[in-house]
């Protein structure tokens, strides 16, 4: 009786079998990426290295627009400690505004996107929403 497969398909399976296995490999999961080699810095926010005042945010580009702690308990969750953090720095007659970042810094992976208590035309707190 003839054989269906010729004499080197066991080897010829093995060794595609064994290949599959080396090109299907997955890295292990990282769970902290600074385990994995990822450098962090630290993204320019308003009160950081940024021009401080509203006038200037909104020379350099920046969308200021208006907002409300009621939109940010909707956003990040009345329970946040980031949240309640920002919010002890809210003095009566500060105003809350939304920040983004103009193209240019989200082009170079420097895009913020959040909300900032503003004193007197002084941003005085941020709150960070989004970062690129």
């Amino acid at each position: 009786m003839r054989a269906l497969l010729p004499a080197y398909a066991p080897f010829f399976l093995a060794t595609l079998f064994a290949s599959a296995m080396v090109g299907c490999k997955q890295e292990p999961a990282v769970v902290d990426l600074a385990d994995s080699g990822w450098i962090f810095a630290d993204t320019p926010t308003p009160t950081g290295k940024e021009p401080k005042t509203i006038s200037d945010l909104n020379a350099a580009g920046w969308v200021i627009a208006p907002a409300s702690l009621s939109d940010i308990e909707r956003t990040f969750g009345s329970d946040s400690s980031d949240l309640a953090a920002f919010k002890s720095k809210f003095q009566a007659g500060d105003t809350v505004v939304r920040l983004v970042a103009p193209s240019s810094y989200w082009a170079s992976s420097a895009g913020w996107d959040g909300y900032a208590i503003v004193r007197s035309g002084t941003v005085v707190a941020t709150l960070a929403q989004v970062l690129s």
